[in-house]
């Protein structure tokens, strides 16, 4: 009779079952990073497109130009706390635009002197801000 104990070259069915218990636990961890990494893009897709339009209002406010008279109720701007506030509605939320009455800058004394006022514009989706972007635009007097 021949023993054929030194002669296993296969697998067994527990070490197979095994492996397989392994590999599925492996798995079901990679599954469930997916999902969060889908939430985590559409956050960050959404940030970023809130980031632009700000940017995109700041910049029509510079290319523009402005005379102190310009921010008044007619034109919707409310005084409030030293600044000329007023909103409206975008595609992505609620923007509001709030120039400092203060200037940073004061114009000269030379005729057609522009002051810089700083200007805050910030968007705001269920009562919540998801972007704010600042800078300084030139008023007339």
């Amino acid at each position: 009779m021949r023993s054929h104990k030194g002669n296993e070259k296969g697998m067994t069915l527990v070490e197979i079952l095994a492996a397989l218990v392994i590999l599925g636990i492996v798995f079901i961890g990679f599954m469930t990073i997916f999902p969060q990494m889908t939430n985590f893009n559409e956050k960050t897709e959404s940030k970023l497109t809130a980031m632009n339009e700000a940017r995109v209002h700041l910049d029509n406010f510079k290319n523009s130009s402005y005379s102190i008279d310009y921010f008044t109720s007619e034109n919707g701007y409310v005084e409030k706390n030293g600044s000329w506030i007023r909103t409206e509605e975008s595609g992505i939320g609620e923007v509001e635009y709030k120039i400092e009455k203060q200037p940073a800058l004061p114009a000269g004394d030379a005729e057609g002197e522009l002051s810089l006022h700083g200007i805050i514009i910030s968007i705001q989706k269920d009562s919540k801000v998801i972007s704010e972007t600042f800078g300084y635009i030139e008023v007339g007097k």
